[in-house]
């Protein structure tokens, strides 16, 4: 990275810049200026409404939401592109972030009022876009992703690549029980939300967090933020098994602040199923996961496997 680049767009002046992680073509890099420290997110250009993050975290912090807040350039924009890159600054948070199944019970609790408090003041927000909606439910979506496996079983086989073939199969029989499911996306709550929240976006400093990382932020069914931002914190999930009273206690603190019909608490252990089967790293990409993510990803493997015999009984405990 650059520094002068950073000081011809910015007013600040660059005393060092340390990489952090890379991942996804993305780059994060600690950054110390006459001002401050901060964070700067290198891009790809093909990201698009990049500018987005900047705009709501602005939003969010004038509301009195605890997220990191981004620099604007000297050109009022923040988002800098340059011939190979794009990039973002951003406040950086004194603090840490816990490994995935770790939150003590103070986090977990204002997690969900955090989560409930997010969708509550984005719910007249303009500009982010849906995700997951009835073409994504859709049992021709499942099946067309379905008839791709098959396909790349057929080339492990005849390659003969052993190690490789059960997780083939694991997945393609996931894949085959979701396409029985039907979600009705008209009856699911969709809200501006995280789109990505779980303890790893949250910077803990004196039993308090900050969150990060909203690139992801959209329209969901909220139902999934919810889920999602559940078991990948709470320590009763670690082991890939879903505590429906634990569940039933968090529903409890969010809808405090943002309501979800019963149809949403019934069916979000179905959306939960459904989304890590679609989203799930191909098993030819398990080698290529960088070792921040494979903790995450060995977690969801767990999840899917634990979901493929009692989603029904999950979802049966939480309308109880």
């Amino acid at each position: 990275m650059n520094k002068h680049i950073i000081e011809n767009k910015f007013n600040l002046k660059v005393a060092d810049i340390e990489l952090l992680d890379k991942h996804f073509g993305t780059e994060l890099y600690l950054m110390n200026t006459d001002t401050g420290k901060y964070i700067v997110k290198v891009l790809p250009l093909y990201m698009k409404n990049v500018e987005n993050e900047g705009e709501l975290t602005e939003y969010l912090c004038n509301h009195g939401l605890k997220v990191a807040r981004f620099l604007k350039g000297k050109d009022g924009t923040y988002v800098v592109k340059a011939p190979e890159y794009q990039f973002t600054i951003q406040q950086f948070i004194e603090g840490e972030s816990l490994p995935v199944n770790t939150a003590p019970d103070w986090f977990m609790s204002k997690s969900a009022e955090f989560l409930g408090q997010t969708a509550l003041l984005l719910k007249d927000y303009e500009g982010l876009s849906l995700r997951f909606g009835k073409d994504f439910f859709a049992t021709k979506t499942v099946y067309r992703k379905l008839w791709q496996y098959k396909k790349e079983l057929a080339k492990a086989k005849k390659s003969k690549d052993v190690d490789i073939l059960p997780v083939w199969e694991e997945q393609i029989q996931h894949l085959k029980r979701i396409s029985k499911f039907r979600i009705d996306t008209k009856k699911l709550t969709y809200a501006n939300s995280h789109g990505d929240y779980h303890i790893g976006q949250a910077i803990i400093h004196n039993n308090d967090f900050t969150v990060v990382d909203w690139s992801s932020a959209c329209k969901l069914p909220i139902c999934l933020d919810v889920i999602t931002s559940y078991v990948f914190s709470n320590p009763s999930c670690a082991a890939g098994e879903i505590d429906a009273d634990g569940l039933k206690k968090y529903i409890k603190q969010f809808t405090g602040k943002f309501p979800l019909t019963e149809y949403d608490i019934k069916a979000m252990p179905y959306v939960l199923y459904f989304w890590h089967c679609m989203c799930n790293y191909r098993p030819d990409e398990l080698a290529d996961i960088p070792d921040t993510y494979k903790a995450i990803a060995k977690l969801i493997n767990n999840f899917l496997n634990w979901l493929y015999d009692n989603v029904e009984e999950l979802s049966e405990q939480l309308t109880k």
